[in-house]
């Protein structure tokens, strides 16, 4: 018996896993938060510089461009992250958006934003399921 009691006390003592998903989620909306303010001041800092050059402004607009480009892909992530915690909020995160089942847990410590298992996320990148 005394293994039993031993065994219910581990259990408990477990942290909350959802907890732990909602720290990393939130780690990382900061960190592309961060990184969207700096790309922010360095494009912000290459319109600023003044060249007279057609060559120089050429090359600082191409740059300025491809800064707000990734800003752009880190706002859709941000996006993702967002939903997961309201996923999370509303004690729905880790099911599948599409067919319901559960997320293998493997694939949401690899991306703690997914929104669909393996199977559902193949067929929305082939564009048979439609994101929303």
């Amino acid at each position: 018996m005394a293994r039993t009691s031993g065994a219910k006390k581990a259990r408990k003592k477990k942290p909350d896993s959802t907890e732990k998903f909602r720290q990393k989620l939130v780690a990382h909306q900061e960190e592309i938060l961060n990184l969207y303010e700096r790309d922010l001041k360095v494009g912000q800092e290459a319109s600023d510089d003044g060249t007279e050059d057609i060559v120089d402004r050429a090359n600082n607009s191409y740059n300025r461009e491809f800064m707000f480009a990734l800003s752009d892909s880190e706002r859709l992530l941000l996006l993702e992250i967002e939903g997961a915690l309201e996923r999370l909020d509303g004690g729905n995160y880790g099911t599948c958006l599409n067919c319901s089942d559960e997320i293998p847990k493997a694939r949401i410590r690899a991306v703690p934003w997914a929104r669909y298992c393996i199977d559902c996320q193949e067929q929305a990148e082939q564009g048979v399921i439609l994101d929303s």
